[in-house]
């Protein structure tokens, strides 16, 4: 186990005997690492991070929703890469729809690169080997998952993937949305809410809303919901990286009929992956209990970005 010193407790990070990695601050449980799940082939199994928790302990995660089971807390993955579906589920296919293929591939755990803890953030890494239906190596993707910036009533989890085109052809990673559908341009890094999130309020750093977010371009999104049983709110801030090609992201965002947020690089285009290429993609969600106002929201961006 490794741990770090932080400014209302000790932030912790250790690998339990089920194989998933848990962060804690104290005796709650901020996230859960989720490396091996039992998930079907047709759901494309793949690492996800779930629960998260606010430091009030609210989960603003959900897990195998029965409208989408393959809709797993936070997870980063593409529903079209050269016709295979490491999504899950159906495939959209051009003038038929939702498609039953035999494509759905998985985004295996390979190797443990570090486990640490230090100066109030955790941080882990490890090699993934994206693998397709009929089980080719086409990319190899290093991850690495920072916990940290741990206040009162927010902290911080940064989200970086590298990827590396290892299939010996060009890939094309696009979305429903460049196959033909509109306003389903998911894929990448991607959230599922909890179901009382539903109707839950919708804010970009231009000020837009759920009903005019949807394919906007903006440096980062807040999406605020409110739990069962206590009434308490929460919001799950993502904000975008400066570094990232393409910034600042689309978003991909729902409040109804299911909460659900996805920095959608390829929206509006697909990107293409030469063979041996790679590409570096870092993303912020900050955890806050509570419904901050504009100007706070903007700060933790900010601070996120740096």
């Amino acid at each position: 186990m490794s741990r770090a010193a932080v400014g209302d407790g000790t932030l912790e990070l250790a690998e339990d005997d089920d194989g998933a990695v848990r962060v804690r601050l104290g005796d709650l449980v901020l996230a859960e690492y989720v490396i091996a799940p039992p998930t079907p082939a047709g759901d494309s199994p793949k690492p996800y991070l779930h629960p998260l928790r606010t430091t009030a302990g609210e989960t603003v995660t959900a897990v195998r929703p029965h409208d989408h089971t393959w809709h797993n807390g936070l997870q980063f993955t593409m529903a079209h890469l050269s016709g295979e579906n490491f999504w899950g589920g159906r495939t959209y296919v051009r003038g038929r729809g939702y498609t039953p293929l035999d494509n759905n591939g998985t985004i295996g755990h390979v190797r443990w690169e570090s486990i640490v803890c230090a100066a109030g953030h955790c941080e882990l890494r490890h090699e993934l080997a994206w693998r397709t239906a009929a089980g080719r190596r086409w990319l190899t993707e290093h991850r690495t998952l920072r916990f940290g910036d741990v206040w009162a009533d927010s902290w911080t989890l940064t989200w970086s993937s590298r990827l590396r085109n290892t299939s010996n052809q060009e890939l094309r990673w696009g979305s429903p949305v460049t196959e033909g559908r509109e306003t389903a341009g998911y894929g990448g890094l991607f959230w599922r809410g909890p179901r009382s999130f539903v109707g839950g309020a919708v804010r970009t750093s231009d000020g837009r809303s759920a009903e005019s977010a949807m394919g906007h371009r903006a440096p980062w999104l807040a999406f605020t919901g409110r739990h069962d049983e206590s009434l308490r709110t929460s919001t799950l801030l993502f904000a975008d990286s400066p570094a990232n090609p393409g910034f600042p992201t689309a978003w991909y965002v729902r409040a109804e009929p299911f909460p659900v947020v996805s920095f959608a690089a390829t929206y509006h285009r697909p990107w293409l992956l030469e063979p041996g290429e790679e590409l570096t993609l870092t993303h912020h969600v900050v955890v806050v209990d509570g419904d901050p106002q504009p100007a706070r929201l903007a700060e933790l961006a900010a601070r996120a970005a740096e």
